[in-house]
């Protein structure tokens, strides 16, 4: 008699392809962090206590100052993303069908890579670049030091342009695909029975795009919390992002500290979890208090 595998199998087995690289790349980088972090497979012998790495790191005030200012840059980054990506995205979809296509132009940073973008914006707002050349084309400036600092003032304002630069395409692409859903015919009536068209958006069209936009809003900062790339060219020494803290301890660095690396990932991971149920959760409870139209 031979064994017949259950449909349970069969699907697992239709789904290894995806699976496999899912438990051996993330979950194996994700347990082999956490190990290292508690002292675990280090590549040097571990003298400290279990936990020894996640006290050193928690009584750091620099740390603190870093993760605070990370959480900063994230949350503005993301929530300008948002709303630019939910006016342009609505205003894209009002336009007549003969100016759809070229309105596709907001997709250009889409395919930019995110250290490309953080160029442009050097090019763009530092000193000695094409703005600050051309207020002193203008007479607005004397000399280059007359120039706001915009990129490295301490607010991380040059890191938030980069970001909001790169995730308004990506905010405007996800609303997009609801507004080409939306029964128009809702709008319409709404119009004739008086409406204005701010009311119509907040009060009809908005509520239809939140899954969209909470989707992008989670996203958006989740990457800009964790990224390196961007930091790397336009972030401030102190404070600096956590993920630069990460590179500094891992490369440059006694092995001994790399622990330390370790229990700054871990707690960055445990974070992104805590904050996506946290923020699923409070949208929830806000919705189901909101009346359904």
């Amino acid at each position: 008699m031979f064994w017949a595998p259950s449909r349970t199998a069969i699907l697992i087995l239709k789904l290894s392809p995806l699976i496999l690289p899912f438990v051996v790349l993330f979950c194996g980088g994700v347990f082999l962090t956490v190990c290292q972090s508690l002292g675990i497979f280090t590549p040097l012998p571990h003298t400290g206590g279990i936990l020894a790495a996640y006290g050193v790191i928690l009584s750091d005030p620099s740390f603190l100052g870093s993760f605070g200012f990370s959480l900063g840059v994230a949350l503005v980054s993301a929530a300008a993303s948002v709303a630019a990506g939910t006016f342009l995205a609505y205003r894209v979809w009002q336009l007549p069908k003969a100016l759809a296509g070229a309105a596709l132009v907001y997709k250009i940073p889409l395919i930019l890579p995110h250290i490309a973008v953080a160029f442009v914006v050097l090019i763009f707002w530092s000193r000695s670049g094409i703005l600050s050349s051309l207020a002193w084309h203008l007479g607005l400036i004397q000399s280059m030091p007359d120039f706001p600092n915009v990129l490295y003032s301490g607010w991380g304002l040059g890191m938030i342009l980069a970001y909001t630069l790169k995730g308004t395409p990506f905010a405007m692409l996800l609303i997009l695909a609801l507004l080409v859903r939306f029964d128009v015919r809702q709008i319409q009536t709404a119009a004739m029975l008086g409406a204005s068209k701010r009311r119509i958006f907040f009060s009809i069209v908005l509520p239809r795009l939140a899954p969209a936009m909470h989707t992008s809003f989670i996203i958006l900062f989740l990457y800009s919390f964790g990224a390196f790339d961007i930091p790397y060219i336009l972030s401030e020494s102190r404070p600096g992002m956590l993920s630069l803290n990460v590179y500094n301890l891992y490369f440059k660095h006694d092995l001994a500290r790399r622990p330390e690396a370790m229990a700054i990932l871990t707690l960055m991971l445990f974070f992104a979890v805590v904050f996506i149920i946290a923020y699923s959760r409070t949208v929830t409870r806000l919705e189901n208090g909101v009346r359904k139209l």
